[in-house]
C-alpha cells in the first residue's frame, strides 16, 4: 500500500539442477531444486500525518510491540534507540522447486526454441535487511537520569527480520519464460532463457509485530504489510 511500497529491485543470483521428462516430441515436464538469492527495496511513508516507528536494542534486534504499541519501558530501556523508518533493503534466500511445462519447436540448425510456464514453490531459508532511518533517539540511563540524545547512526545492516515474515515459510508463484537450446554435440545442449516470476503469497506478516505506524492524532497501530516479489531472470545452463 502507499504506507510501505516497493522502491526498486536488486541484482540476485541462483543455481540449481533440473530434470526433464519427455511427454511427447514437443512437450516436456521439468522440475528440480535450486537456490535463489533475491531482494528489493521498500520505502516508508513519512510526513506530518504519518510515519513508521521501530525500536532497536543495543544488540541490534528489533523490539516486538505490544498490540501495535511500544510501552514506556521499551522506549526508555537503556541502549534502545527509537527510529523513524525511511527505507529497507531486503535480501532473501529461498530453496525453490519449479513445476513447469515446456513446449519446444523442431530443431533448426542445431537450435530448438521453447516456451515454458508453470508454478514455483519456494521455501524461505533466510531473510535479512539493511535499514535506513529519517531520525532516531537513543536512550541513555545514568543512575536515575534518562536522556535521549539524537542518534548519530541512521543506517543498520544485516538485521534478521525473519520473525516479521509470513508465518508459513512458503512462497508460491507463477513462472513464464522463453528460451533456446543449442545442441553442442550428442545429447548435450546449451540452454538460454528469460523468465518472469510473480509471487502470489505475501512475503511478510499482514500486520507487523515490530513496525508501528503513527498517525494523527497520536494513534499507533501495527504497520500493514503486503509485499509480493517479482523478478526477471536470465538463465544459462547445460542440458545432458
Amino acid at each position: 500500500n502507499n504506507n510501505s511500497k516497493g522502491a526498486g529491485a536488486t541484482f540476485g543470483f541462483g543455481f540449481g539442477l533440473i530434470m526433464e521428462f519427455r511427454l511427447s516430441k514437443i512437450i516436456h515436464f521439468s522440475t528440480g531444486v535450486g537456490g535463489d538469492f533475491e531482494g528489493g527495496y521498500i520505502s516508508y511513508r513519512n510526513d506530518k500525518d504519518f510515519n513508521v516507528n521501530a525500536i532497536l536494542t543495543s544488540e541490534g534486534d528489533y523490539v516486538e510491540s505490544k498490540d501495535g504499541k511500544f510501552t514506556t519501558e521499551q522506549q526508555f530501556a537503556n541502549g534502545n534507540t527509537q527510529y523513524i523508518m525511511k527505507e529497507r533493503k531486503v535480501r532473501t534466500t529461498f530453496v525453490t522447486i519449479p513445476l513447469m511445462m515446456k513446449m519446444l519447436t523442431d530443431e533448426y540448425s542445431g537450435a530448438r526454441y521453447f516456451a515454458n510456464a508453470g508454478l514455483e514453490v519456494g521455501i524461505r531459508a533466510k531473510m535479512v535487511a539493511n535499514d535506513s532511518y529519517v531520525s532516531g533517539l537513543k536512550t541513555v540511563v545514568t543512575g536515575t537520569d534518562v536522556t535521549t540524545p539524537a542518534a548519530t547512526e541512521l543506517e543498520k545492516s544485516d538485521i534478521h527480520i525473519g520473525k516479521d515474515a509470513s508465518l508459513v515459510p512458503l512462497r508460491l508463484g507463477m513462472n513464464l519464460g522463453l528460451g533456446m537450446e543449442y545442441r553442442l554435440g550428442g545429447s548435450t545442449s546449451l540452454l538460454f532463457s528469460a523468465n518472469y516470476f510473480q509471487s502470489f503469497t505475501n512475503l511478510m506478516r499482514n500486520d507487523s509485530k515490530y513496525l508501528v505506524k503513527s498517525t494523527v492524532p497520536n494513534i499507533s497501530d501495527p504497520l500493514n504489510q503486503g509485499l509480493f516479489m517479482r523478478a526477471v531472470r536470465i538463465n544459462i545452463g547445460l542440458l545432458f
